[in-house]
C-alpha cells in the first residue's frame, strides 16, 4: 500500500514547483549573492533556506501550535523585518564595488563569505510569510484522512526539500552563467547594480505579494 494518495501527491508536486518558481525573497537573494560573489554564495543561500524549511517541516510534523494562528500584527512585523533587511542589502550592494580579485581570496576568507551568505539566507527565509503560511496552512491540504498521517508528512516533506533544492540550484546556475558573461564582457562592475535591483524587487515582493 502506498504511503500517500497518488493523485494528491501529483498535485502536491505541481503546487510545490509553482510555489518555489514564483519569484520571492530567497530567489532574489540567491541571484544577488551569486552575482556578487560566486556560485558557492548562491549554494550557501540555498542551504540556509533548506535548513529553515526543515525547521518549519519539523514544527508541522510534530503538531506544535500553528504559526499561521499567530496574530496578524506579529506576522506583519516579521514580514517588515525581512523586507527591511532586503532593502538594506540592496542599499549596500549599490554602494559597494564588486570584488574583482575573487580568484585570489584565501580559503579562510572564502569560508567567511560562504557563512555570511548562509546567515543572510537564514534571516530572510525565516521572515517570509509565504514560507510560514505554506507549511502551516497549505501543506495539510495534500494529506488524506484514509492513510497514516506520519507517513504522508514524511513523504511530502522529503519531496518538498528535494524539489526546492534542485530548483534553487537552477537559479544558482543561471545567475553564475550571467556573472561569467558579464566578467567575459568586462562588465562585472554592473553586478552590484543588478544585485541591488534584484534584492529591492525581492523586498517589494515580500511586502506587497506575500503579505
Amino acid at each position: 500500500m502506498l504511503p500517500i494518495d497518488p493523485l494528491l501527491y501529483v498535485l502536491f508536486i505541481l503546487a510545490t514547483v509553482g510555489f518555489i518558481f514564483t519569484p520571492g525573497p530567497i530567489v532574489s537573494l540567491i541571484v544577488s549573492e551569486t552575482l556578487r560573489g560566486s556560485h558557492s554564495n548562491g549554494v550557501a543561500v540555498a542551504m540556509g533556506a533548506q535548513l529553515v524549511s526543515i525547521i518549519y517541516l519539523a514544527i508541522n510534523f510534530f503538531g506544535f501550535a500553528s504559526i499561521a494562528a499567530l496574530p496578524a500584527i506579529i506576522l506583519d512585523s516579521i514580514r517588515y523585518l525581512g523586507a527591511a533587511y532586503l532593502f538594506y542589502l540592496a542599499w549596500t550592494a549599490y554602494r559597494h564595488s564588486p570584488d574583482l580579485t575573487n580568484q585570489t581570496k584565501t580559503a579562510n576568507k572564502s569560508q567567511s563569505i560562504f557563512l555570511r551568505s548562509f546567515r543572510k539566507s537564514l534571516l530572510i527565509a525565516s521572515t517570509s510569510p509565504k514560507t510560514i503560511l505554506f507549511f502551516a496552512a497549505f501543506f495539510p491540504q495534500f494529506v488524506s484522512d484514509e492513510l497514516p498521517l506520519a507517513n504522508q508528512l514524511i513523504v511530502l516533506s522529503i519531496t518538498f526539500l528535494i524539489i526546492s533544492f534542485i530548483m534553487d540550484m537552477g537559479w544558482v546556475f543561471t545567475a553564475n552563467k550571467a556573472r561569467q558573461f558579464l566578467k567575459h564582457k568586462d562588465k562585472l562592475a554592473f553586478t552590484n547594480k543588478i544585485a541591488g535591483s534584484v534584492l529591492a524587487t525581492g523586498a517589494l515582493l515580500m511586502l506587497f505579494i506575500n503579505g
